[in-house]
């Protein structure tokens, strides 16, 4: 027998629920929407199961990740309830439930998320102050102003942060699904599947009627992880005895990656600003932090390299503090808001089935 959390539904609206009680269970949502099946009839399940409190049955359930919020459900929606708002709202309180700790319940209510934002900077701007370096002022060398041995020793702190609760969280989402009714036994060949068609392509936006955030949506995926396998690349060089050709490459992916996150950034952001459907209007604060970090991150990293070829120091220097700063923001919160659908998303697909 499962247990009614009686206040589950006023969390849900707190995270951008807000019309869900309008639905009277008539499963137009289910039946149009393309990415709905006979085992997975999102979101009118999870419809049910919000309303009546069912809290552990949607923790164990994949349904939440299945969806890609095109918007249809909502669009067509005879009472407005905003079904689609409600699949998003799941995955914020999942991604909360999940975590170690707790701790991403401090990046998603007001007071709190503001002040996490506010200290993690603060953290990134005390570091570059305390460890910084007497910078070339004849001609841009960013590792001049903030030594390499330092940046490698933070990105390796900061790796085993990522790594340690991103691992643990998946564990956690492990056991949650594997007690669900949705659960199969993965295999490898379903992993490689799920990494060819939906890490790497993300086809399955393309069942959806409006496929216009696809191409966006990918682009935001590959620039961030073309600028990470760049950052690993240079790393090579510098201490791992990479061929210095290596470098060339870095930079030529960081320059893809860079122009790929301002793309896909920059599309979200718009769309947004508009509200001109459900899914624009509906945003809750951390889609905006989160966009507005990887736009920043992209295009800080863009400038740098301008200033480096006009050898204009003092910009180069301050934009290189601003970057780092943006990036370790990204980093930190990454396992705890919606970077994490990376990996959610994925797990989900794969223990479903898919």
């Amino acid at each position: 027998m499962s247990l009614v959390n009686p206040v589950f539904i006023d969390k849900i609206k707190r995270l951008g629920a807000f019309d869900i009680n309008a639905c009277f269970s008539c499963g137009n949502c289910t039946a149009i929407c393309p990415l709905s099946d006979g085992e997975n009839s999102f979101p009118r399940r999870m419809i049910r199961y919000s309303l009546l409190g069912l809290e552990e049955k949607i923790l164990s359930s994949p349904e939440p990740w299945l969806c890609y919020y095109c918007g249809e459900c909502s669009d067509t929606c005879p009472r407005e309830a905003d079904p689609g708002s409600l699949m998003m709202a799941l995955r914020r309180y999942i991604t909360r439930k999940y975590s170690l700790g707790r701790l991403a319940d401090l990046f998603y209510s007001g007071l709190s998320s503001l002040t996490t934002w506010l200290l993690l900077t603060l953290m990134g701007v005390v570091g570059i102050l305390l460890f910084h370096s007497q910078p070339n002022l004849e001609k841009v060398e960013p590792l001049s102003f903030i030594s390499l041995d330092f940046l490698h020793k933070a990105g390796l702190v900061l790796g085993v942060f990522i790594g340690f609760f991103s691992l643990a969280q998946l564990l956690v989402m492990v056991r949650h699904l594997s007690m669900g009714k949705g659960y199969k036994r993965p295999t490898l060949r379903g992993l490689m599947r799920v990494l060819s068609r939906e890490v790497f392509l993300q086809s399955r936006f393309r069942e959806c009627e409006d496929r216009s955030r696809h191409l966006p949506h990918l682009s935001l995926f590959w620039g961030f992880s073309l600028l990470f396998i760049a950052t690993v690349l240079a790393f090579g060089v510098d201490f791992f005895g990479f061929p210095p050709a290596s470098k060339i490459l870095a930079r030529v992916l960081g320059l893809s990656g860079g122009i790929l996150l301002l793309y896909g950034g920059g599309y979200f952001l718009l769309r947004r600003f508009r509200a001109q459907d459900y899914y624009s209007r509906r945003s809750h604060h951390t889609d905006w932090i989160f966009l507005l970090l990887l736009l920043l991150a992209g295009f800080t990293g863009l400038l740098l390299d301008l200033f480096h070829l006009l050898n204009l120091i003092w910009p180069a220097y301050i934009t290189f503090a601003v970057h780092l700063v943006l990036v370790f923001d990204l980093l930190v919160s990454a396992p705890f808001t919606k970077f994490a659908h990376a990996i959610y998303r994925p797990l989900a697909l794969w223990l479903s089935g898919y």
